[in-house]
């Protein structure tokens, strides 16, 4: 493995401080901790005892917060081996027994994936076409009735599919973040 670019930390729960590597990966854009802590917010009452995934898990940090504040278990998803590798070590020096750790396509991984999350963490790469094509998936087949997905994408890159709600919305001087559930 490669030294760090640099870490962010777990701003919450069990694991609060704990610092996660951000590995050299090409459109890497590790969640800031004002975005997280506003997600985070938003879903206090949601993330205790959930079942949540981390498609295009890229460091990790969404779904190990949602480890420290209680989710039942977390699936992350990175088709990078970089990446899915530090998000496995870390995962392994933390204990963390209730993750699970996919080292395939994002979108593959939803397609022959049955199960159904109260969670869907969903940021993949800006300036592609995953977001809307990953949504439409998780519509048919992924999320649990009354079930929530968070997204990031560009500033005015998402015109929400007309099956989407969004129950919040925030931004940043270059991104646009929004929680949304099926109507």
């Amino acid at each position: 493995m490669s030294k760090p670019l640099g870490r962010v930390r777990v701003i919450g729960g069990s694991l609060r401080g704990t610092r996660i590597p951000v590995e050299r990966a090409v459109g890497l854009r590790p969640t800031s901790d004002r975005v997280k802590e506003t997600l985070f917010n938003w879903l206090s009452l949601d993330v205790e005892g959930a079942r949540c995934l981390d498609l295009f898990a890229g460091t990790g940090a969404l779904g190990i917060e949602s480890l420290s504040r209680g989710a039942r278990t977390v699936t992350f998803v990175e088709k990078n081996p970089i990446l899915g590798g530090a998000i496995s070590a870390l995962l392994m020096s933390l204990g963390m027994s209730k993750a699970e750790v996919c080292l395939q396509d994002s979108i593959n991984y939803i397609e022959s994936c049955d199960t159904r999350f109260d969670i869907i963490f969903l940021d993949p790469p800006f300036k592609s076409d995953l977001l809307l094509s990953s949504l439409e998936l998780i519509s048919e087949r992924n999320l649990q009735p009354n079930g929530v997905v968070y997204v990031e994408f560009m500033k005015n890159e998402l015109e929400l599919p007309k099956e989407w709600r969004r129950l919040k919305a925030g931004s940043t001087k270059s991104m646009e973040y929004s929680l949304l559930t099926k109507r």
